[in-house]
């Protein structure tokens, strides 16, 4: 998708301080680098404990993740920054290429999804949309309807997801149960 120059330029003064929730020390430095060479700042957390604290400390204005990580996994980190702060764009950044993965990414609370290794200009230009969309919809929110849908499974697993999944099947991934989305009208 291309930007005019005005929406590129708004797009990417909204994304200023990002957070890499990146284990791998080859791929967070690349990852730097690059993102610093186009203006951003980039603070690194090497797992979830890290990525909290950076979280809390200091609000970033984007997140990238991995899902792959030691301890709590991306889907928890996920899960967790969503419930603390639900405007901070977070795009995972992951080898997993299941569509079941990208699923479950976006009922958490991601706002996008990119399989490694990605094309440098690919990653730019999905912060910039990601930020300009995330934006909006929490800055615009009573003109498009955003709310979740919050529902359990039987086993008790909580779930919490986009309502463009009304009437859908989905996977406990905890016991297995199939699962309708609730259409709340």
């Amino acid at each position: 998708m291309l930007f005019s120059h005005v929406e590129s330029v708004s797009a990417g003064t909204l994304a200023h301080h990002i957070l890499l929730v990146e284990d791998d020390t080859a791929a967070a430095d690349s990852l730097k680098a690059l993102l610093e060479q186009h203006g951003y700042r980039v603070q690194v957390a090497k797992d979830g404990g890290q990525a909290h604290s950076a979280f809390r400390m200091r609000r970033p204005d984007f997140v990238i993740t991995d899902l792959i990580l030691p301890g709590e996994n991306g889907f928890e980190l996920i899960d967790r920054m969503k419930r603390s702060d639900e405007s901070v764009p977070v795009l995972v950044l992951s080898a997993i290429s299941l569509e079941d993965s990208r699923a479950l990414s976006e009922r958490l609370g991601a706002d996008g999804y990119l399989t490694k290794p990605a094309a440098p200009d690919n990653l730019l230009a999905e912060i910039k949309e990601i930020a300009q969309r995330v934006w909006e919809r929490t800055h615009h929110g009573g003109q498009r309807e955003e709310k979740r849908i919050r529902f359990n499974c039987r086993c008790g697993k909580k779930f919490k997801v986009s309502p463009v999944h009304r009437g859908r099947t989905l996977t406990c991934p905890d016991c297995g149960e199939p699962l309708i989305v609730p259409r709340y009208e």
